[in-house]
């Protein structure tokens, strides 16, 4: 593993352009004309320039009446998080500890129900990495969301959420389709724990968010997480969840659930900040990423995207996007690094309505980073 204390000193402490205030009070006027023409209520947003200079913004506000959204307030990510996951993946294959393609049922062969996981025989790291193991989602059966709104304080162990897949049938054999699916995370967040025998949220702090300073970054591994702002719930609610995430300052459910599937709050500065280590290749070998950034089409998350191990790739009027989107209920995060361009960007909004934003999060991404050029970049 590279040491990276240095990278979050260089990340923490980037100077600014001179240019910087201007470029920050574009991408505000843009940021506010989207606000304006959108029904959300507020988005929060970093860019991480080329030079390391950094742009915060904030537009809307946390809740209807109440106050003014910051950079600093922080939101779930939803599956953002599975970046942390592949991470560590990608580290261990580095270190000979695992490989792409071993079979999974190397870690499982003590586990009587393990048998029962569609194509349990045939999975292997690669297709949970890629969403190609044929698993469905456990974390959208009825029968789930039914526990979870029944019993807001129960703890979830990772073998229960399996325990919602035994006995389908495989959506098609391992490798050979393509359908997203938090199950596969939680497989590969049991397989990080059982090789390092340490729980999946040491080493991410230890490996990762220590080492990068990125200290906004926390586990959502209970009801009450420090400095997060109220969601506006409009999809979950076919879910049974409340139409807004907090009551007291609590979840209305338990968010610990997500685990490996997403599983932490942040802020849209750590995100970018975040982004740019990762898909810059500071973390990794040139030959790791290559095989993280290597996609196979992903219909399913919109036109012109495809999904590498753990990266989701975006055709975008910027050159490629290459980052990860987040649902939870109550809020949706996308954040990405344009490599032609080397700036990477995020942005948390406290709605799960995508509609209400007028476009999907990537294009704002696009909207923000071409404001943050002189002259504006052309589009493609």
């Amino acid at each position: 593993m590279r040491t990276l204390f240095a990278l979050g000193l260089t990340l923490c402490f980037a100077c600014a352009s001179p240019e910087l205030d201007g470029i920050t009070r574009a991408c505000q006027a843009e940021l506010d004309a989207i606000h304006e023409a959108g029904s959300f209520p507020g988005a929060t947003a970093t860019l991480i320039l080329a030079d390391g200079g950094e742009v915060h913004l904030a537009t809307g506000h946390t809740e209807p009446g109440g106050r003014d959204l910051t950079p600093a307030d922080r939101m779930l990510i939803g599956s953002t998080g599975k970046t942390y996951v592949a991470a560590l993946v990608h580290q261990f294959v580095e270190e000979g500890r695992l490989g792409y393609d071993d079979l999974v049922s190397r870690w499982f062969a003590d586990a009587e129900w393990y048998e029962q996981i569609p194509n349990h025989s045939t999975l292997t790291v690669r297709n949970l990495l890629r969403h190609q193991s044929g698993l469905e989602r456990y974390e959208f059966k009825p029968a789930f969301w039914e526990a979870v709104v029944a019993d807001p304080d129960r703890h979830w162990q990772p073998s229960e959420l399996l325990a919602y897949v035994l006995g389908d049938e495989p959506m098609f054999p391992a490798g050979e389709g393509w359908a997203y699916a938090d199950t596969n995370y939680i497989f590969l967040g049991m397989i990080l724990e059982s090789i390092a025998e340490r729980p999946f949220y040491e080493l991410v702090e230890e490996r990762l968010l220590g080492p990068l300073q990125l200290r906004d970054t926390l586990p959502s591994n209970r009801r009450r997480l420090p400095g997060v702002v109220q969601g506006e719930v409009r999809m979950g609610q076919q879910l049974g969840v409340p139409p807004q995430t907090l009551d007291g300052g609590a979840f209305t459910y338990n968010v610990q659930f997500e685990w490996c599937g997403g599983g932490f709050i942040s802020t849209s500065t750590d995100l970018a900040r975040w982004a740019k280590v990762l898909l810059q290749g500071q973390l990794f070998s040139a030959a790791t990423l290559a095989a993280v950034l290597d996609a196979v089409p992903a219909r399913e998350l919109g036109p012109g995207r495809g999904y590498g191990l753990g990266v989701i790739i975006t055709d975008t009027e910027l050159g490629p996007l290459q980052g990860h989107d987040g649902f939870m209920p109550g809020y949706l995060t996308c954040m990405g690094y344009f490599p032609e361009l080397g700036v990477s960007a995020a942005i948390q909004v406290n709605t799960d309505n995508g509609r209400a934003v007028g476009m999907p999060l990537h294009q704002v991404l696009v909207r923000l980073v071409r404001s943050s050029t002189t002259p504006p970049i052309e589009s493609r």
